[in-house]
């Protein structure tokens, strides 16, 4: 059998993946203020173009094996039917805008004392261009008081927050939450969000930057943004309720004290200190802001010997303890030195546990498919043609066709595409990373679906991270439990 590409299937997957860019931001009826930019066209009449997919903000040229994964499938979950949702009205009183850290305000926290030129000069010692991260900061800022005052015409009061003031007693103020960066501080603002009936919505302040899969308008521009929220207070959008992971924690201690990676990185803490009893970095140990959101160390007590042969003698118990914190995109579970392998024994849907070797273990939320678990999984088009060359060979099949590079495009496409799920679906998504398979550890499947997992811990230094964010010691003998329950969805908003 010879697969064959017509050129109308080429052009109707290319419309899908143009649509999908947009993210269906224009309304039946656009307002006048909506200015939509319109992706460059794609040839697909003949050659090696018609592979490719050119994203008109950055001028990327993308594999369409990549790139109808990545758009085309986020494109379909909003156009899910809302049959079994309620009416869509959104008419907040008070919204608190979560405001991501700019690299420059980055850079200028970890530099302290330094001015403008000073900071230019070490960027440049660094490679980094100075000019282009204050060109960013200030477009970030640009976008930050455009929807402050679109919400203020609106008549709606609003707070405006960065990391360090985003408290819980801030996000219970609020009817609703706004996240004014990428992804990253999209996840941010979801995690201190524990009820399903307060919306969080975000913006992608940087479209040329960051993808924005969870942004409201994905990689357009500012002057897009009055038509969105205008669409958005008429009601013309549909709420998107997104499973989150909930993970309990079984061990001796309960668990540990979490660890903010986000507040390492500022405190230029290296990973190999990560569970020290004080993370915070000596030379800035009097820096409020920085630390203030930093895990209180852990209070350790000197005993003396014989104490410490009587308390070897009580039976510990072991503490279940559900973590405060939902996984939005995905939990991994590993060795803190990805250097080192990770030991762990994993169980799907209350079935046997089994031994694993790993460089550890992702599980994913349909959200999350997009993310970490989609690029574990991903094929390349290299690796679907030489596999097709070997089929072809091996089973005397000369008319497989692993010359045709677009009929290896089309078959790794469509790999590639299931290996995305919709946000709402009710099942966990695992992934093991580089699986050791010998005699020891029989080959088991590298991924799947399940509605439970378990994993127990054999490792030496291990951990369990939430989201990138929140790290949790993960060592021998602690148990996790993950699994999607209805009243953990995260209410977020998709056009129509």
């Amino acid at each position: 059998m010879r697969i064959r590409i017509k050129p109308q299937h080429v052009e109707q997957f290319n419309q899908h993946v143009r649509n999908a860019y947009l993210c269906s931001t224009q309304p039946s009826v656009a307002p006048k203020t909506l200015v939509v930019p319109q992706p460059k066209p794609v040839i697909v009449d003949k050659g090696e173009s018609s592979r490719y997919w050119v994203d008109p903000t950055n001028h990327m040229r993308l594999p369409r094996s990549l790139a109808a994964a990545l758009y085309q499938t986020q494109n379909t979950q909003s156009k899910r039917s809302i049959g079994n949702m309620e009416k869509p009205s959104f008419q907040p009183k008070k919204v608190l805008i979560l405001s991501k850290l700019t690299r420059y305000e980055f850079e200028k926290k970890v530099n302290k004392g330094c001015d403008d030129d000073q900071l230019a000069s070490i960027l440049r010692k660094r490679g980094s261009d100075y000019n282009r991260l204050l060109s960013k900061h200030k477009i970030h800022h640009s976008y930050l008081n455009t929807l402050q005052r679109e919400l203020e015409n609106a008549g709606i009061e609003s707070r405006l927050v960065r990391r360090f003031g985003y408290t819980q007693e801030a996000v219970d103020w609020a009817d609703a939450v706004f996240s004014a960066g990428g992804d990253g501080t999209f996840l941010m603002a979801s995690s201190k969000v524990r009820t399903k009936h307060k919306p969080v919505i975000g913006i992608n302040t940087d479209p040329q930057g960051s993808e924005g899969y969870m942004c409201l308008m994905r990689k357009l521009p500012e002057e897009n943004l009055s038509g969105a929220l205008k669409k958005l207070f008429s009601g013309n959008f549909e709420w998107l309720y997104r499973q989150r992971i909930r993970i309990t924690v079984t061990g001796d201690d309960g668990i540990s004290d979490a660890i903010e990676l986000h507040d390492q990185q500022l405190n230029r803490d290296p990973a190999t200190t990560r569970w020290t009893d004080n993370p915070r970095s000596p030379a800035r140990e009097n820096d409020v802001e920085e630390c203030m959101s930093l895990s209180p160390p852990v209070k350790k007590r000197m005993i003396s010997e014989s104490d410490a042969k009587e308390i070897a003698m009580i039976p510990i118990e072991k503490e279940t303890v559900e973590l405060p914190v939902l996984a939005l995109n995905e939990v991994f579970v590993g060795e803190s030195l990805s250097s080192r392998v990770s030991y762990y024994e994993i169980g799907l849907n209350d079935e046997q546990m089994l031994k694993q070797k790993s460089s550890g273990i992702t599980i994913c939320t349909g959200t999350g498919s997009t993310s970490w678990h989609f690029n574990i999984n991903k094929l390349t088009e290299q690796c679907v043609q030489d596999l097709m060359k070997i089929v072809a060979e091996h089973c005397n099949l000369p008319q497989i066709p692993h010359t045709d590079k677009n009929a290896v495009s089309e078959i790794c496409t469509k790999f590639n595409q299931q290996l995305i799920f919709d946000p709402d679906r009710k099942q966990l998504a695992f992934s093991v990373r580089d699986p050791i398979f010998n005699a020891t550890f029989p080959p088991t499947d590298p991924r799947g679906f399940a509605d439970k997992i378990r994993i127990k811990s054999r490792g030496y230094d291990a951990h369990l991270v939430i989201d990138g964010g929140i790290s949790y010691r993960f060592n021998d003998g602690s148990e996790a439990v993950m699994e999607v329950r209805d009243e953990d969805t995260l209410r977020t908003v998709v056009f129509r």
